[in-house]
């Protein structure tokens, strides 16, 4: 067969590895440490889909910013003067020089360091000194990325046309509502950078085949997690208790193309939060007026996890770097009016998850440094690893290239 070029060669040469892979099974080696892959993968995925950038939460204020590095894109984010939210490319439309060098601050315009052109927040060109006469300031503003909000929940698209937003707001509203997110509290963030595979992340955390050894913490406060024991009477009766309170407890699935998944499980009887001794940390987010709203837990493929108890959420941004080098930013949201050292202490509020989060980091390290390895072979998915299997479904179906 003759190809144009090396890079149809190489779309080709991939199809035929994916129609390779065993519905099932691990991927093949190649998926984990082939940068040809990851290509595909930023072309296909990271630059088509709705990617988790941040809370409203940390830009409350018009001119409050934040940036996101995604592979060679630096975006800024910020808030507009009638309170919308834009996101832009930060680099600047004169030659390029970056804007905000800062991870966050307040900008009441966005002006580059290089040559003093200023921006508005909505990205129009507000200034270009010493240019000619005729020059076209409006076309000359920033490049712009899409941008929703998700009742606090800030999602940005690279791509041209991205996916169908609406349903994973509108589905998401009745989970979301009561916790007030948009007017919550930035108590605590923390970032890690790791030596896996982005993919090796995200299957980590489809499944809890590994939670009975690797997390006794969590295990002590999630029934069910071991795989040792039933959760189904003790869910049961959460839920009606739930149902009665208003709580969504209706899961939402990965179905077909969608990208989006929610569930909400119970702790075990007498846990009130996520902590190391099971009691609450904090005073109860937004409506919530006890304990007892069990967990939620959202996921937004290919890169957003949270999980809230009735006291704070953890956020998890996933960000892919490279084959071989994940990003991970982590956020603790609480109520709007908790006060630290009165109402929540940041050790206690973090611990549970800085423990739980830093033994995954552990495993997904150990786990690349295994399929780096010249004996690795891909392996059967145990049935309690079936989430696992559809992300991998998924994934597969996301990278093949379209004709």
């Amino acid at each position: 067969m003759f190809y144009e070029s090396e890079k149809e060669m190489q779309i080709v040469d991939i199809n035929n590895l994916i129609d390779k892979q065993r519905s099932g099974w691990s991927l093949d080696q190649p998926f984990y440490l082939d940068r040809k892959i990851f290509d595909l993968e930023w072309r296909n995925i990271w630059s088509k889909y709705w990617l988790f950038a941040g809370v409203a939460a940390e830009i409350p204020k018009s001119g409050d910013f934040f940036t996101y590095q995604l592979g060679n894109d630096s975006l800024i984010i910020i808030r507009g003067d009638k309170g919308e939210v834009f996101a832009h490319y930060n680099t600047c439309r004169h030659r390029g020089s970056l804007i905000c060098r800062k991870e966050n601050g307040n900008a009441p315009k966005l002006m580059c360091p290089y040559h003093q052109w200023v921006y508005n927040k909505d990205g129009s060109l507000f200034k270009a000194r010493l240019m000619a006469d005729d020059f076209d300031k409006s076309s000359h503003g920033l490049h712009s990325v899409h941008v929703r909000e998700a009742h606090g929940l800030i999602f940005i698209s690279l791509a041209h046309e991205p996916p169908d937003f609406s349903k994973v707001v509108s589905d998401y509203e009745p989970y979301l509502k009561p916790y007030k997110i948009a007017q919550s509290k930035v108590a605590f963030k923390k970032s890690y950078e790791l030596r896996t595979n982005w993919k090796l992340v995200v299957e980590n955390f489809r499944e809890c085949y590994h939670c009975g050894i690797a997390h006794p913490e969590y295990c002590s406060a999630v029934v069910g997690a071991n795989l040792t024991e039933s959760a189904v009477e003790v869910t049961a009766e959460r839920r009606s208790v739930w149902n009665k309170k208003g709580l969504a407890i209706d899961p939402i699935e990965f179905e077909g193309d969608s990208f989006h998944f929610a569930v909400r499980y119970p702790l075990r009887p007498g846990i009130e939060s996520y902590s190391l001794d099971g009691k609450a940390v904090s005073t109860p987010m937004g409506d919530h007026q006890d304990f007892d709203a069990g967990v939620l837990g959202l996921v937004v493929y290919p890169n957003f996890w949270m999980d809230a108890v009735s006291d704070y959420i953890w956020l998890m941004r996933i960000t892919a770097v490279s084959p071989s080098k994940t990003a991970i930013d982590l956020t603790w949201l609480v109520d709007e009016n908790a006060v630290e050292g009165v109402d929540y202490s940041l050790d206690r509020l973090t611990e549970f998850w800085k423990v739980t989060g830093e033994q995954d980091w552990q495993l997904c390290e150990n786990n690349f440094r295994g399929i780096e390895s010249t004996h690795y072979q891909s392996g059967p998915y145990a049935p309690v690893e079936e989430e696992v299997a559809k992300f991998i479904t998924w994934y597969l179906d996301r990278l093949r290239a379209k004709s």
